[in-house]
């Protein structure tokens, strides 16, 4: 899939960095909680990955946390593509 950006986004993504989301979850009879192994470029992924963490036995979902970095991430699979 090619996104489209423009320059004041290229801009802004020099600058502050691009932004990225992560789910914080915890994992069930501990007293352990931490940021998944994924990470995700717009929010629809994170919240799909929330959404297939509610059958899960293991994790529960916390909260999505949104953070920038200057470093592109783009080799990330999206959560749907998981194999």
């Amino acid at each position: 899939m090619i996104q489209t950006t423009t320059v004041l986004t290229e801009i802004l993504a020099l600058i502050l960095g691009r932004k990225y989301y992560a789910n914080i979850i915890h994992t069930r009879g501990t007293n352990k909680c931490e940021v998944s192994s994924f990470i995700f470029r717009n929010k629809q992924e994170a919240d799909d990955h929330r959404n297939a963490l509610e059958s899960n036995l293991s994790y529960k979902f916390v909260e999505t946390v949104s953070f920038r970095s200057r470093r592109e991430y783009s080799n990330i699979r999206n959560a749907s593509n998981k194999g």
